[in-house]
């Protein structure tokens, strides 16, 4: 019976607990998104995001630009403020500023209560072509990689075929 009690008591303080993180959950920053999807280095962009819940007094945006080539990130991060255009979307533009970045890492940062809270990141892919072209720029052989997967394949069949025989 004692054993029963616990049970009972540890479901309900596990269903009280989901009730409250579903209900945190619902206010999160939602389809954070970036115009254009896929922007050039320098480019100036736009940020878009949907936060539904309690009416914040303040919602931000960081951009941290990195080099994915070199593994550097620049420390000039932008921290952006966002307005308010319709009922629970925000939006800001903004200017990237390195011209040899390769991605960005956007975070939405929200202020209620007195308490700022951050939400995941989202990372955007730069893309390369300023040339309106097919993005070719020359430097690589195209399909070069299905070649390499081509080649392992055979020497995994060589491979195979060699344990087989002894």
């Amino acid at each position: 019976m004692k054993n029963v009690r616990k049970l009972i008591f540890c479901a309900i303080v596990i269903s009280v607990i989901g009730a409250i993180v579903g209900s945190a959950a619902g206010a999160l920053p939602s389809n954070i998104v970036v115009t254009p999807s896929s922007p050039t280095p320098l480019s100036t962009i736009s940020i878009s995001v949907t936060y539904s819940g309690v009416t914040p007094s303040q919602v931000r945006v960081t951009v941290e630009e990195c080099n994915g080539d070199t593994g550097i990130c620049y420390p000039d991060i932008q921290n952006v403020s966002m307005s308010l255009v319709s009922t629970g979307t925000y939006k800001t533009n903004m200017t990237l500023k390195h011209s040899d970045a390769t991605y960005i890492t956007c975070e939405v940062l929200v202020k209620t209560d007195g308490v700022w809270t951050s939400y995941e990141k989202k990372n955007v892919t730069l893309s390369e072509n300023t040339n309106g072209g097919n993005g070719d720029d020359g430097n690589t052989i195209p399909g070069f990689e299905v070649m390499l997967f081509v080649a392992a394949v055979c020497v995994s069949l060589i491979l195979v075929g060699r344990k087989r025989v002894k």
